[in-house]
């Protein structure tokens, strides 16, 4: 029996995390998966440490807020990696936290192989040159990670991007007058995004009084709050991407949930908004000129990227209201089906996964 040690920290990474667990299984029916993820991850067979909830927090600011407990949470793993019989260790994206438990895997002979790369082309070399010493094989989702990671001398390969087997990404649904809303998965998200879309809402709907609102939920947040921060009107969507499929427009926060969008075909702005130190922080460290992963895969700006004092709800109106025009509208699909064929095919996840076996194997 193999024992396999997996870490996501988010939403998105529960998610396809859980896909690679469950093609592993298949190659391997008796493999054994401890570490940390959410729901999708437990249903695929994961003895988790803590609930994602507990780790799900983005900004330098709100993680360092919370530095004791990483750090007695980095101990515990630390300790599971050395008494568990680990096979192999598979960080899933979440840099801050899975790089420091694979630099001390590396440290005790147990191989990493990391899924889904941190996106170190956004901030610069010395992340990817630490990675260079403490990974063993790299499994990347977009095709351009080949040659950047490469260049450090990171054994690479290219799997396609996950998002591709969720069969939801073919576009058969009927779409309504309906704008999505995600203001993304984590607390500080929700509290920080929903102010800025209730009130873009309440002048939307005096420009376009038949107009429905449907909102994202996350799992890991209890609905009670969103009750409190929503009106009563808004449609309440447990899965984000019917949502996104079946609506006309919509309003995003940054992130995978914009590549999701794009993926469903729906024209959507970007917003974000995060603490004054975490904002400055990240505009001092991070080398790119886009934001949203649309423009950054591209190549140029497809999408609008409201940050910060920008994402202010007149703001967001008028790009709305530009949206809807037909030629904007059409232009920007047409933009979203380009971006389709850089992704590779459907079945990341079993390469990935046949990949992650080969080495296990291999040993």
């Amino acid at each position: 029996m193999k024992t396999i040690f997996i870490v996501a920290g988010d939403q998105s990474g529960d998610s396809h995390a859980a896909k690679l667990m469950r093609e592993l299984s298949l190659l391997h029916p008796s493999v054994k998966f401890i570490g940390i993820g959410g729901i999708e991850m437990s249903k695929a067979g994961l003895q988790s440490i803590v609930p994602l909830s507990e780790i799900s927090v983005v900004g330098f600011w709100e993680v360092a807020k919370r530095y004791f407990y990483f750090r007695q949470l980095l101990s515990k793993c630390e300790q599971l990696l050395l008494t568990s019989s680990v096979d192999c260790f598979i960080p899933v994206d979440y840099p801050g936290f899975n790089i420091r438990l694979a630099t001390f895997a590396k440290k005790n002979n147990i191989p990493v192989y990391y899924y889904i790369a941190p996106q170190l082309w956004a901030w610069g070399k010395t992340r990817a040159q630490k990675l260079a010493s403490i990974v063993d094989k790299l499994l990347v989702v977009f095709p351009f990670e080949v040659n950047y990671f490469a260049k450090y001398g990171i054994n690479t390969e290219f799997v396609g991007h996950p998002l591709l087997d969720n069969k939801i990404f073919s576009l058969d649904c009927k779409r309504e007058y309906r704008i999505a809303l995600l203001p993304g998965s984590r607390l500080q998200e929700i509290k920080k995004h929903i102010p800025i879309m209730r009130e873009t809402v309440a002048i939307l709907e005096k420009k376009l009084p038949d107009i429905k609102i449907g909102i994202a939920v996350s799992p890991i947040i209890d609905q009670s709050i969103y009750k409190k921060l929503i009106p009563n009107s808004w449609e309440i969507f447990t899965d984000s991407r019917l949502l996104m499929k079946t609506s006309t427009i919509g309003i995003i926060k940054t992130g995978t949930s914009t590549l999701e969008a794009a993926l469903c075909e729906l024209p959507f702005v970007m917003i974000y908004k995060t603490s004054l130190i975490s904002f400055h922080l990240s505009k001092y460290l991070i080398k790119l000129p886009f934001v949203s992963l649309v423009n950054i895969l591209m190549n140029k700006k497809i999408v609008q990227e409201l940050i910060q004092n920008d994402a202010e709800p007149k703001r967001v109106v008028y790009e709305i209201l530009d949206l809807l025009t037909i030629s904007k509208s059409v232009e920007m699909k047409g933009e979203f089906e380009k971006l389709r064929t850089l992704l590779g095919n459907p079945g990341a996840s079993k390469r990935a996964a046949e990949s992650i076996y080969n080495l296990l194997h291999d040993k």
